[in-house]
């Protein structure tokens, strides 16, 4: 069990997740690959410590399995690198909204926990390196944005150069 899943989360683990791919590949199932990624996470590690780290990575897993377990399944694949499988693309975008309010939820008590990016794919019978790529350019492009709108919301005359 310990090899299959991520012990400060309890999600399964990428073994499980590239497994679980294989599966819904082969038997030409419909599904959608939902990338996540923290936008930042370095910096709560940094400036908080790891263990309030482990704490944003706790909270925000607990968000996302709130969010997506009813639609699909949720993976720890990396260290703040979360990814879900979705049973088809029609609830996507519903999850994200709901995860997305559950976060802003939680920031007003752990004001420190960061954003997250997503990016997702939609299995059409290629083979699953494709998918894999598609939702993985997809979660970058979330993450530009993210930080264009990061920069933009910054207050004039706090910028800093070194």
């Amino acid at each position: 069990l310990m090899s299959e899943h991520d012990p400060l989360t309890g999600l399964p683990n990428r073994r499980v997740l590239f497994r679980e791919l294989e599966k819904a590949m082969e038997a030409k199932r419909p599904f959608a690959l939902c990338y996540m990624d923290l936008d930042d996470f370095k910096q709560v590690n940094d400036r908080y410590g790891h263990v309030k780290g482990d704490i944003c990575l706790a909270e925000i897993a607990a968000c996302i399995k709130k969010a997506y377990a009813r639609h699909g399944y949720c993976y720890r694949t990396g260290g703040d690198e979360f990814c879900v499988l979705l049973k088809d693309e029609a609830s996507e975008a519903r999850c994200a909204a709901t995860l997305q309010t559950l976060l802003a939820e939680r920031r007003k008590t752990l004001a420190i926990l960061p954003t997250v990016s997503l990016g997702s794919a939609v299995f059409s019978g290629e083979d699953v390196v494709a998918v894999k790529d598609r939702a993985d350019r997809a979660l970058y492009c979330a993450k530009k944005e993210q930080k264009a709108r990061a920069a933009a919301a910054k207050p004039a005359g706090r910028e800093r150069t070194t």
